[in-house]
């Protein structure tokens, strides 16, 4: 059971406070531990969630660890009936479908909607499910919004939540044409009406100011761990039991084709959740261990993505590495784990997210990745999410590396854990880390000044 941070504590109270609420903070600041913290301090026990397929299995696990004595029932077919004593946990893509929509229109304590900004578009049939006139909000207690980036592009897009939950902070902007005339630049074109633009925004945020807490990374960053670890759990499904069962009882000589299997599984909620991470962060990395999963995440991202496998040439690696770094539409790094975990340097600079699509056994090959983020020049803390299977190995795994940092910090007694030694070139002046640099003439330099001394 995890204990809350004392800006978690302000984000537990804040939802707790509050029937109608907009948790807006920056993503891996702990959103789900938040809102169920806040669940128990009211002493909640039924409640519908909607999330994203992806993490859908995520809030199951964290509200059965975090929350005990509850039941949870996670809702994966439509054709499934909630348990009005009972936290439901069920996808947006199923919310809204027949049968399960009449199910879910009974009185609910708690509504949560978690990555919230699912409900932007006024016309979806989840928003008019969830958020319409005659909407599952209607019928619940308390409504709680949860997302990292509450208007992805255009103030238009929080209008759905600020329409049916806050009307009376809207005033006389409630309808959507006086809406989008205030705040959105409202006007017509050759097209039809256009609200994609924004207007007022001083007086939107005003409107918003008391029922939206919205925290980013570098605004708690010395209350957060330098890297965040993440447990991201896939659906569940025979296939996937089946293969994880056999792993467990296999001898390493099958074990390394089931583990392609599971890989080879794993890369279409992989597409889906970095997807949605997408939705807030402008870059991550993806690890994979097979080759064949990496050309798989690279097939469906294609030129918005970048391969690092070890198959690649030196320049082409290079070309690779610097295309994520300076070229805004390339947003997912893919590197194979043997290739790109370690000996990479200057992805820290735009990215502080990795997702592990697949891992290696060895924790500390899997902390050496990390460290392709936690390196000089990385100003926020990092996250590093694993896409996992229940009782699988890299289960076992992820919970060997976050306790093996835990017992290193307990060691070292230091709460923010090891901090970076602030080496620098003699020659450049410019930031290394300590591997980096090599002795030359009584001189601390870097390989690229080492070289230059060779010339000379």
């Amino acid at each position: 059971m995890k204990t809350l941070m004392p800006f978690q504590i302000i984000g537990r109270d804040f939802l707790a406070m509050r029937y109608n609420a907009v948790l807006a903070d920056d993503m891996g600041l702990g959103k789900t531990l938040m809102a169920i913290e806040a669940m128990k301090q009211l002493k909640i026990t039924s409640a519908l969630i909607v999330c994203p397929l992806g993490v859908r299995r995520t809030w199951v696990k964290v509200i059965q660890d975090q929350y005990p004595g509850t039941f949870v029932r996670e809702i994966t077919t439509p054709r499934a009936i909630p348990h009005q004593n009972s936290i439901n946990v069920v996808n947006y893509d199923i919310v809204w479908r027949e049968p399960l929509v009449k199910y879910t229109n009974i009185s609910w304590p708690l509504l949560i909607a978690d990555e919230s900004h699912f409900l932007k578009t006024i016309e979806s049939k989840r928003t008019k499910s969830l958020l319409g006139r005659g909407g599952i909000y209607n019928l619940c207690q308390r409504r709680w919004m949860m997302t990292g980036t509450p208007i992805l592009n255009r103030p238009i897009e929080i209008y759905p939540i600020l329409r049916s939950l806050f009307p009376e902070r809207l005033g006389v902007f409630q309808t959507y044409y006086r809406y989008a005339y205030r705040f959105c630049a409202g006007h017509r074109d050759t097209y039809g009406f256009n609200a994609d633009g924004a207007s007022n925004l001083g007086e939107l945020a005003k409107i918003l100011g008391p029922v939206m807490l919205r925290r980013m990374k570098e605004e708690v960053l010395d209350q957060l761990p330098e890297i965040q670890y993440e447990k991201i759990y896939l659906d569940p499904t025979n296939k996937l039991n089946e293969l994880v069962e056999k792993e467990n009882r296999t001898d390493m000589t099958e074990v390394k084709s089931i583990r392609q299997a599971v890989g080879l599984l794993k890369i279409a909620p992989a597409i889906t959740h970095i997807e949605e991470v997408l939705q807030t962060k402008a870059k991550i990395v993806a690890f994979t261990w097979h080759k064949v999963v990496a050309h798989g995440l690279k097939d469906h991202f294609k030129d918005r993505a970048v391969l690092f496998t070890g198959e690649e040439s030196v320049d082409a690696k290079e070309t690779a590495k610097q295309s994520f770094i300076e070229n805004p539409k390339v947003q997912v790094f893919i590197g194979q784990l043997e290739a790109a975990g370690m000996g990479i340097d200057g992805l820290q600079h735009v990215c502080d997210t990795c997702i592990f699509v697949e891992m290696y056994g060895v924790p500390g090959k899997i902390k050496q990745a990390v460290d392709r983020l936690r390196r000089i020049g990385q100003e926020k803390g990092v996250l590093a999410q694993f896409l996992i299977a229940e009782n699988s190995v890299d289960e076992k795994t992820v919970d060997a590396l976050v306790a093996k940092s835990t017992n290193i910090k307990t060691i070292l007694q230091d709460k923010g854990g090891v901090k970076f030694v602030q080496c620098r070139c003699a020659i450049c002046k410019k930031p290394k880390e300590v591997s980096e640099l090599k002795r030359v003439d009584e001189m601390s330099v870097c390989k690229h000044c080492e070289k230059l001394l060779e010339v000379l």
